[in-house]
């Protein structure tokens, strides 16, 4: 690719990490010199991998539960999807910044990678720049639409998934996002090799590649596994000309995958008892015909098959085999369940991965049906302009949505540091703190090397089970002050953090899991006279299960502090910022 071709590449990148870095720098703007160094975040999930990240910068171990403080015996998702943590964490460690500084930097390298990655994919399957420059801004900018999520969903029911760019939440699958493109591009080139040494040299490329998915994100080798089953497929019955190449790739990437995926399962036999429970595995062979991906993917499908059927394209050509590819893979992602019999939150195909690839397709059905056509140039501006438009929608309006919250967290970091200094020396380690909002309480883990007592997050390493997540949660409620009224009010109101508390994310968001039964008044109040008999029952023993050593408050008058003064004796308490933190101490 000669440097004029790269010049189309240029463009839409530095608009892509405009776009990323915009929630940061408005937020960055707005506080102005009150900022204490909190990245924006525009996913929920976002925290849990910081506060992971944050614990392999202060040495802690592969096997290591962020928000339990401890080192864990088995395995995790964290500690087996290890590349992207590692890759983030030993950089930051030797540069000497925080997870949070390293999030910041994360999304201009996983934003400007992705745009560049999917452009050098396009022009190498059409060989046209402005086209690629195009789905570059098609396939980042309309991703969250196409799953209807984001801006899209909000106008149309009032209610958010998943907004911003999903493919940058960091850092899955915004680190190994890009490499999910290359790997596509690594079969394009093996298959079209002209000679069986080039062949064999990017089908190396392509299995080394998919190790490095494999490692990374499993919604990402799993779906790079199916889109190269659908490539073989789909070439063997129209391609078979190419039957060397073809077979050169299965045996090279088959082979260093059986490798790889070896210890990979040997690390998956290994891990906690309740990480199955709370990924939501399900056991389900009902088909899944209602994602919009499969279905815009499906469109585009049908759109190829008349192009073909007209004369429009040769459906032996290696571009329109792979637009099909792209185009039918959501279609194997969503059902594999009929023949596994096992189905993984398949909402993460939807916002993470098949939005994109069917883009991907639309966009190599945009060069097939308007390459010969004058209008070709004058339909790539305005396909360009509308996806850099709908970008900017997305990306205000995260902005909008999410900064308060951003707010919340800036505003939390000095007290956790300053909880964090004076740990380090006390003689009372491993005890908890308490946040009084559950944002401070999440964001502890990636600002400090201290336990929470309970956050949103706490059962995601699988280092406790549903039932004591419930009962830590029934704990920071008591400790709150909240009575069994605040709970029935807030589980009637379908408040997410207390229904997926005491209910499970997915009853709290039916979209996480599969067929999930609606929330019930029994059930609502089933659980609202549980939290009651904890209430009445709770003792000293309770309050040492976990021991807490600081509580972190707004530093105005209002805090009902009656039940933790039943057990603890606080000291006058240090103002840090707008939040003041008491020491505690366990009641003789």
């Amino acid at each position: 690719m000669n440097a004029k071709n790269w010049k189309y590449a240029l463009l839409p990148t530095l608009f892509m990490v405009f776009l990323a870095m915009y929630p940061q720098i408005n937020f960055r703007i707005a506080k102005g010199s009150a900022w204490h160094g909190a990245y924006f975040v525009a996913n929920f999930d976002e925290v849990a991998y910081s506060a992971y990240v944050n614990a392999l910068i202060n040495g802690k171990p592969r096997k290591y539960d962020q928000y339990m403080a401890a080192e864990l015996p088995h395995e995790s998702l964290y500690s087996i999807q290890f590349i992207p943590a590692y890759t983030i964490a030993m950089p930051a460690k030797l540069l000497g910044i925080s997870a949070s500084t390293a999030f910041i930097f994360l999304n201009i390298l996983c934003s400007a990678l992705a745009a560049l990655f999917i452009f050098w994919l396009l022009f190498k399957i059409t060989g046209d720049g402005p086209l690629a420059a195009t789905g570059v801004l098609m396939v980042c900018c309309l991703g969250t639409a196409v799953a209807y999520e984001g801006e899209l969903r909000d106008w149309t029911q009032g209610q958010i998934l998943v907004d911003f760019f999903p493919f940058l939440r960091r850092y899955q699958p915004g680190f190994a996002f890009s490499f999910f493109f290359l790997f596509c591009g690594s079969v394009w080139f093996s298959l079209n090799a002209e000679t069986r040494k080039k062949a064999i040299l990017y089908s190396l490329m392509s299995g080394i590649i998919f190790v490095l998915l494999i490692y990374s994100y499993f919604f990402l080798w799993t779906a790079a596994a199916a889109w190269l089953a659908c490539v073989f497929v789909l070439s063997l019955i129209w391609h078979r000309e190419n039957l060397k190449n073809l077979l050169t790739n299965a045996a090279v990437v088959g082979g260093i995958a059986i490798a790889a995926l070896i210890p990979y399962a040997m690390m998956l036999s290994e891990r906690g008892a309740h990480i199955d429970s709370i990924q939501l595995l399900a056991n389900t062979r009902l088909p899944d015909l209602d994602s919009p991906s499969m279905i815009f993917g499906s469109i585009v499908s049908i759109a190829i098959a008349i192009l073909i059927w007209r004369g429009g394209v040769e459906i032996r050509s290696p571009q329109t085999l792979f637009a099909l590819a792209f185009a039918v893979t959501p279609l194997v992602l969503f059902n594999q369940q009929i023949v596994t019999g096992h189905s993984l939150q398949p909402i993460h195909y939807e916002v993470f991965i098949a939005n994109y690839m069917v883009l991907i397709a639309l966009a190599l059905l945009l060069f097939m049906v308007l390459q010969k056509k004058e209008v070709f140039r004058k339909a790539l501006l305005y396909i360009a302009i509308i996806a850099a438009g709908w970008g900017v929608v997305e990306a205000t309006g995260s902005t909008s949505r999410n900064s308060q919250f951003a707010d919340l967290r800036d505003l939390a970091i000095p007290a956790i540091r300053y909880v964090e200094k004076q740990e380090q020396q006390s003689s009372t380690k491993g005890s908890a703190v308490y946040a009084a909002n559950t944002g401070w309480s999440d964001f502890i883990p990636t600002i400090a090397d201290l336990r929470p007592l309970w956050t949103s997050h706490t059962t995601s390493a699988g280092g406790i089970g549903i039932t004591e997540n419930k009962r830590l949660f029934h704990c920071y409620l008591y400790y709150g002050g909240y009575g069994e009224k605040d709970v029935e009010e807030g589980l009637k109101a379908g408040a997410f953090e207390i229904t997926a508390a005491l209910f499970g994310s997915e009853r709290a968001l039916p979209a996480l899991g599969t067929h999930s039964a609606p929330i019930t008044a029994q059930e609502i109040s089933a659980e609202v006279k549980l939290y009651g008999d904890f209430i009445k029952n709770f003792s000293k023993t309770t309050a040492t299960q976990p021991l807490i050593s600081y509580a972190i408050l707004p530093a105005e008058e209002g805090s009902n502090l009656d039940n933790i003064d039943k057990w603890y004796e606080r000291d006058a308490g240090t103002v840090t910022g707008l939040l003041k933190v008491y020491k505690l101490k366990l009641k003789p």
